[in-house]
């Protein structure tokens, strides 16, 4: 696997071995921030340092609305269908 690159398209559970989402994107962006500092200054740099905040982002965001769904009793609210009136087959002309 590639530092600050989940695997795509393997067909595998990307939290099988336990690991949250949360703390998932944040290991992500501890593998960017440790990367970036392997480059000197310029755009490779740059693009990681971006990855690692965009995985932040992810990780805050995932907890953030874990905790509120966990505040708020995890239920979702029942959806509603309505019918709508279809017209017979039988009254064409």
């Amino acid at each position: 696997m590639q530092p600050c690159s989940p695997q795509l398209g393997t067909g595998e559970d990307a939290m099988a071995d336990g690991e949250s989402p949360s703390a998932r994107y944040r290991r992500l962006t501890r593998e960017c921030l440790e990367v970036a500092r392997a480059f000197p200054d310029g755009d490779q740099r740059d693009v990681l340092l971006q990855m690692a905040q965009v995985w932040q982002r992810l990780a805050d965001d995932y907890a953030g609305s874990t905790l509120l769904s966990l505040a708020l009793g995890a239920e979702r609210p029942a959806l509603q269908q309505q019918q709508q009136i279809q017209p017979d087959d039988d009254k064409k002309e």
